[in-house]
């Protein structure tokens, strides 16, 4: 997980962590009301500026590389010092200092195991606080997250959940089956999804690295009830596929989409794919297993070519010129 606020129960304690520290220039703001000899009273120590110092410091190590359990223990002690202080408050700000120190560990030090325990702690400790309700969306959003990735898991060597096209760019194209013979790149993805649409160029590159070798890239998407990405914003389709389906194909057009679009029956979310998330990448070996899968589309193209090209070899196909 590391830096991306991917827990979505914990994004207000994540946005403060991960926020970009003020210029170090930057005048500071005053009410218009205040005097200079107001604005040089000190100011009341409350949990929440006790935090946002700590969260400085962090903030500050982890602008210098220096995010690992070992480099970042004073501040981890802190926390502890901090709610200690604080015990017997159960209120949203002190609740917010758990659950810091929970996303600290599920998001920066990666040590799922002890975010839980913590994110436990702060449903138990601070019960109807909004970090209460983030902590269980996140335990839930973990979970979730472990079955996508032991689904992923489960697919590999195993063949491709089939997927069956309403339609598709590519005239005759039905089935994944019909392309068995080939490599199969499934790019699952959404007109909506702003990642999705920001990885087209990539997706683009590897269409034109792999023109007339023996790989079939697939942007596979469902019908959403919304078309959005045209002119006009986004687009009501609710109830009328057919509308959909024109606009997605304007849309393919509009984008460069280059390589073959279509639309599964399946939803894009598809679980027996294990997708939580898009954009999400699947590789399909010629025999029509799955070989890689839960990679991002702009992932590095070499990553992506070794294991396309792998494939290509062991296949004895045509591969790129």
């Amino acid at each position: 997980m590391k830096l991306l606020p991917l827990l979505i129960g914990a994004a207000l304690a994540t946005a403060v962590l991960l926020a970009p520290a003020p210029a170090a220039d930057a005048a500071p703001a005053v009410a218009p009301s205040a005097t200079p000899a107001a604005a040089a009273l000190p100011q009341p120590v409350t949990p929440d500026a006790e935090l946002k110092a700590l969260v400085a410091k962090v903030r500050a190590k982890m602008q210098a590389g220096e995010v690992t359990a070992a480099t970042l223990a004073p501040e981890l002690a802190e926390f502890d010092t901090l709610l200690a202080k604080y015990a017997g408050k159960k209120t949203d700000e002190v609740a917010m200092i758990l659950m810091m120190k929970a996303t600290l560990y599920t998001q920066v030090l990666d040590d799922e195991p002890a975010g839980v325990k913590l994110l436990e702690q702060v449903k138990a400790d601070f019960p109807g606080t909004r970090a209460a309700t983030a902590a269980e969306r996140s335990i839930a959003a973990i979970e979730d997250a472990a079955k996508a990735k032991a689904a992923q898991d489960a697919l590999i060597g195993k063949p491709a959940p089939a997927l069956n096209f309403t339609w598709s760019t590519r005239e005759g194209l039905k089935t994944l089956a019909d392309l068995k013979g080939k490599v199969v790149v499934l790019d699952f993805w959404a007109t909506w999804c702003g990642p999705c649409i920001r990885s087209f160029p990539q997706v683009r590159d590897l269409v034109t690295h792999y023109q007339g070798a023996d790989v079939e890239v697939v942007g596979v998407t469902s019908i959403q009830g919304t078309v959005s990405g045209l002119d006009g914003g986004k687009i009501d389709t609710s109830g009328d596929p057919a509308k959909e389906i024109t606009l997605l194909g304007q849309f393919a057009k509009a984008k460069d989409m280059t390589w073959i679009v279509a639309v599964s029956e399946e939803n894009v979310f598809n679980p027996a794919y294990g997708i939580t998330g898009i954009p999400h990448l699947v590789i399909v070996a010629p025999d029509g297993t799955v070989r890689h899968t839960g990679m991002h589309p702009a992932d590095p193209a070499e990553e992506k070519h070794a294991k396309i090209d792998a494939l290509l070899k062991e296949f004895k196909l045509k591969g790129a010129k």
